[in-house]
């Protein structure tokens, strides 16, 4: 998809033509709203968080920030190569819109999209389901097993899918998402103060850097909206 657009985008230099905000009628703070809503996409990766009985802490930290870093520049680079594509949409913006888009960079790209798009979003659920069943057992104190809570998580999943508009249930997510790092946030300041590792200006700098993190989070929680 990326060596698809980088050619696109070539060719549309070539043309001398200009990108053209779609939606300059909307207000700064409703972009910043939109963006908010939009937290889910670029999150995850903390899978090995949960797999503390197979890796010792420094290599599920590492594998975290390596998985971040990578995930980060491909975002990145698909969102900055895809604005001129974007330019070719008339349509109605839905959840398939971007197959539509693709298939004006090359024919093949909606099969390649649709493959992509379902392997990606299987891994995505297992790795997911297994994160939050071991976060359900250790919330318990080991009292639940961690199938349970798979159970209680694709029945809740299943329903949301079924009931709720795709655009509403990823705002949703970004929210739920950015409470769960909003409270990640408070155990990171409460730890730093807490710990005698961390003195002086590092400690100061630590604890400024989570709590504009939660500010920023916190109003993630309040003021996304969905798209459309």
């Amino acid at each position: 998809m990326l060596i698809g657009l980088f050619g696109f985008d070539w060719h549309w230099l070539a043309s001398d033509q200009t990108l053209i905000d779609p939606n300059e009628n909307l207000t700064v703070m409703e972009r910043l709203r939109l963006l908010a809503g939009l937290l889910l996409i670029v999150q995850g990766f903390e899978t090995s968080r949960y797999l503390g009985n197979a890796y010792d802490p420094a290599m599920r930290v590492r594998s975290m920030r390596l998985a971040q870093l990578i995930a980060g520049v491909i975002y990145l680079l698909f969102v900055i190569t895809g604005l001129p594509l974007l330019m070719e949409f008339h349509g109605i913006a839905d959840e398939t819109a971007i197959i539509t888009l693709a298939g004006r960079v090359a024919e093949i790209l909606p099969a390649l999209l649709i493959l992509a798009a379902v392997m990606s979003r299987f891994s995505a659920a297992v790795a997911d389901t297994v994160g939050a069943g071991g976060l359900f057992t250790e919330l318990s104190g080991s009292r639940l097993s961690s199938r349970l809570g798979y159970i209680g998580l694709v029945a809740v999943a299943i329903l949301l899918v079924w009931i709720g508009n795709v655009f509403d249930i990823v705002t949703l997510a970004s929210r739920v998402f950015a409470e769960y790092y909003l409270l990640q946030c408070l155990v990171a300041i409460a730890a730093t103060f807490r710990t005698a590792r961390v003195t002086g200006m590092r400690r100061t700098a630590l604890i400024t850097s989570f709590a504009v993190m939660a500010v920023i989070l916190a109003l993630i929680v309040v003021f996304a909206i969905p798209v459309g």
